[in-house]
């Protein structure tokens, strides 16, 4: 019965289209007890990798940025206490600090709480700008990881040699940004310096 409800939704966002595969983690984004990699592996199943990947990663970061929007325009007092009692309050003085690898590293990992994150972001008052700069390519790692997961679930063990190359993939593209970012932050500091 689980298998044919999941045939029966498959079909849904297939005949959904791209719309459907953008909304489902944009969602995500905002009820964070919605699991992103079931959606990114449903996006993968009913659109391909590229497509499904692709979709998923359009969401999630439209997602992000407009709960970023939402909580630095609303406030939030019970949000940032949330915050400020959860393991995250050290995250949040980090990023006030403009600590931007962090909050890199942060949305790298798939199971870390993206609502969290951009949330504490927003609290932190980020500059936009940094904000997507940090975010855009730090969700195109996770995401990327995400829907390798969901394409090689089953064929993990029977081709090694093309899950191999897809992790140093996933790795060099994890490097590069990284110094892309602290390349970023390095010429964001000399400016301010500049500036004083």
């Amino acid at each position: 019965m689980e298998y044919e409800n999941l045939t029966v939704f498959l079909k849904y966002v297939e005949q959904g289209g791209p719309v459907v595969g953008v909304l489902l983690p944009v969602i995500e984004a905002f009820i964070p007890i919605l699991p992103l990699i079931g959606f990114v592996i449903i996006n993968v199943a009913a659109f391909g990798f590229f497509l499904g990947y692709l979709y998923s990663w359009i969401g999630n970061c439209i997602g992000s940025f407009l709960l970023f929007l939402f909580i630095r325009r609303v406030g939030g007092k019970r949000f940032e206490e949330k915050i400020k009692k959860s393991k995250y309050r050290g995250t949040l003085e980090k990023i006030k600090k403009r600590k931007v690898t962090v909050l890199f590293y942060l949305y790298c990992f798939p199971f870390t709480p993206s609502f969290l994150i951009s949330g504490t972001a927003a609290l932190a008052n980020m500059d936009t700008q940094i904000f997507l700069i940090t975010m855009l390519p730090a969700k195109f790692v996770m995401i990327l990881s995400l829907a390798f997961i969901g394409e090689n679930v089953s064929s993990f063990f029977e081709n090694p040699l093309k899950s191999v190359l897809y992790i140093l993939f996933i790795l060099l593209i994890n490097y590069m940004s990284k110094k892309l970012i602290q390349k970023y932050e390095e010429h964001h500091r000399h400016e301010e310096g500049d500036e004083n």
